[in-house]
């Protein structure tokens, strides 16, 4: 009988899927404490996980489709729960996704006893914080202001926090996270993995994996960073009237935010194009490539 989507579906006597997800429920109420809910049967407890998949599933198709060129299948039906198969299909996973919790029992308790101890699960049990939902926001780079007197005021109020209170001589504001550093200066650099790096370096390990983009203030200049040893300068996305950047503030005439410049910056992040430049921009000039880019 073929499924109707708008989910008058016909019940069906419980199968090894819907035991399977009646114990998976069980087990997850027992670890986190909660009151086991009755459920009529096991075909709606199934049908409401697998609604909750559904997004999920649909956000990994496109990732793994854009991440190796893989087209999705043709007979992919554009909604309703029938998608499942064909999703897990294309993601090589078994149609019964409930079966990956049966295949190594010992190693599946200990992952569900993981996941329900995690402090995030515990904030949404409390109702202290919402569910996460698909599909997510696109993340994006922080927003900048429309004058870049702002970011200037901004930098000059900056201190130092490892100097006493000190100003910095070069803010450095992370356009991932926002945060200003203090960067090229000995006083904030820090032991990474057994080197002695700068600020931004130090940065990007826990904010970006390794990959920074930054906005060097005083400079009007977008630093690019990829690890300990890769980096380039970039031209910012501030422009005065005739259209053109100042890197160093030489000329002082009062600079505006590009949008389409910003945007630009934005793709490349989003798209993991940053390393890529990179390495354009040091092929380009030589130079490039002996900056200590660590020390920044």
């Amino acid at each position: 009988m073929p499924d109707n989507e708008d989910g008058m579906e016909q019940e069906c006597p419980d199968g090894e899927e819907e035991q399977m997800a009646l114990a998976l429920y069980r087990t997850v109420c027992q670890c986190t404490g909660s009151t086991v809910k009755k459920w009529s049967s096991g075909w709606h407890l199934c049908r409401a996980i697998k609604t909750a998949m559904l997004p999920f599933l649909r956000c990994s198709a496109l990732f793994f489709h854009y991440l190796n060129g893989v087209p999705a299948p043709t007979e992919l039906p554009v909604s309703g729960l029938s998608q499942i198969d064909h999703l897990c299909s294309f993601l090589s996973l078994p149609s019964n996704l409930l079966s990956i919790f049966q295949q190594n029992p010992q190693v599946t308790d200990a992952l569900i006893n993981s996941w329900c101890k995690h402090k995030d699960v515990r904030l949404f049990l409390d109702a202290e914080r919402t569910a996460i939902s698909y599909p997510r926001e696109s993340n994006k780079l922080i927003d900048l202001p429309e004058d870049y007197s702002s970011l200037i005021n901004q930098a000059s109020n900056f201190s130092c926090p490892k100097s006493g209170g000190d100003k910095s001589r070069a803010p450095t504001l992370c356009l991932v996270c926002g945060a200003m550093l203090c960067s090229q200066s000995y006083c904030c650099q820090t032991d990474l993995e057994g080197d002695d790096v700068g600020a931004c370096t130090a940065h990007t390990y826990t904010c970006g994996s390794g990959m920074g983009i930054f906005l060097r203030v005083r400079e009007c200049q977008v630093l690019f960073l990829a690890g300990k040893t890769k980096g380039c300068f970039y031209p910012p996305p501030y422009l005065d009237d005739y259209g053109e950047t100042d890197q160093g503030l030489r000329r002082g005439n009062p600079l505006h935010l590009c949008r389409e410049r910003f945007k630009k910056i934005q793709k490349l992040w989003q798209q993991h194009n940053v390393t890529e430049e990179i390495g354009h921009a040091q092929e380009a000039n030589q130079t490039l490539a002996g900056i200590e880019w660590q020390h920044l």
